[in-house]
């Protein structure tokens, strides 16, 4: 069994204190697929009520690789360019204290089968100031179903399972969890011709533990703009990688560098756009989206570069995007004919 309370917290969750825990959150710290917060607020009405969104935490860790809730953490406060949400401050501690046993019974009575791996600690200010602090163990199990809904942690979130995400986990298919990213290293303006310029790196991680991906994709685009190495080649706006294999705990990285003409750039308000793909052998093709406004680019300090970034939406599923869109099978499948393609 995983000490998961010890990779986060940097204790075993028996030794655990509520000073720890208040502690912990005197630096910011985000949401990952094996880490939720949960604050209490009385927005989402009482205690029974609240609990229902602590239940979905956990079936969704069941069905994922595990992890921990936090419930009583710190009201959260999306990063204005991100929208991730970060988590420091004063802790929302639940105001009932439940004892573990109670707590056991009620996520057993309310998720499908029986969870087993669950684990709690209750720290305690005093009478109404409680921290429940929930390690999860990836089910055998699995699927789990909370209220009749399969849940699973993607990207970060408790969402309801994609269909092809229960059917693989009924046939006990894993899928690796990789993430990709860029970081705006530098960018300015190059003379004899005027040109902007970005140089990028992308960074591509494996986040499931006990499996390594392979045959790795990557593909930038850029609109407006020209891959520095595919100046004077077909197709320059696209840039595609190839990574033999993305081992967890090992980052892939390599560099890029955007060139643009500024009269181009004028033709797009000055905004340079950025859509990164990947996909393994065996795992879901993903996609992260940047709209950088040109505009503020420090001609002093190339590496003043946070400003730039306008817009970001990172690792969304291909399914979830073309969901999003509306796109269905045969708008898909006419757009790449331009027939119907069962006539």
């Amino acid at each position: 069994m995983t000490d998961l309370s010890l990779s986060v917290f940097g204790k075993s969750l028996t030794d655990l204190t509520y000073a720890d825990i208040a502690h912990f959150f005197t630096t910011d710290h985000g949401e990952s697929n094996t880490v939720e917060f949960k604050a209490y607020s009385p927005t989402y009405g009482n205690f029974n009520q609240n609990i229902k969104g602590i239940i979905r935490a956990i079936c969704g860790l069941l069905n994922s690789d595990g992890g921990i809730v936090v419930w009583g953490a710190p009201l959260g406060t999306a990063d204005p360019i991100t929208n991730e949400k970060k988590f420091v401050g004063a802790l929302a501690p639940v105001p009932d204290y439940k004892e573990k046993d109670w707590m056991i019974n009620k996520i057993s009575d309310n998720i499908t089968p029986l969870p087993t791996g669950v684990r709690i600690q209750v720290l305690q200010n005093s009478a109404t100031e409680n921290i429940y602090i929930i390690e999860v163990q990836p089910s055998p199990y699995k699927p789990h179903q909370h209220d009749n809904t399969y849940f699973v942690r993607l990207d970060g979130q408790t969402k309801p399972a994609p269909h092809y995400f229960i059917e693989a986990l009924f046939k006990r298919i894993s899928y690796p969890n990789i993430e990709g990213y860029i970081k705006v290293e530098k960018a300015g303006l190059i003379q004899n011709p005027s040109r902007f310029y970005l140089t990028l790196s992308v960074f591509l991680f494996n986040f499931s533990q006990l499996q390594n991906e392979e045959d790795v994709t990557v593909r930038l685009m850029t609109v407006p703009g020209e891959f520095q190495h595919k100046i004077g080649k077909d197709d320059p706006a696209n840039s595609v990688r190839k990574i033999g294999s993305l081992h967890f705990g090992l980052v892939q990285n390599h560099t890029e560098i955007i060139i643009i003409n500024p009269h181009e750039l004028q033709n797009f308000n000055n905004k340079v756009h950025i859509m990164m793909s990947y996909a393994g052998k065996s795992s879901p093709a993903k996609s992260s989206d940047y709209t950088l406004d040109l505009s503020k680019i420090d001609l002093n300090v190339a590496t003043n570069t946070l400003q730039l970034f306008e817009e970001v939406e990172e690792n969304k599923l291909f399914a979830d995007r073309q969901q999003q869109l509306g796109a269905t099978r045969e708008s898909s499948l006419f757009n790449a004919l331009g027939r119907n393609p069962d006539k």
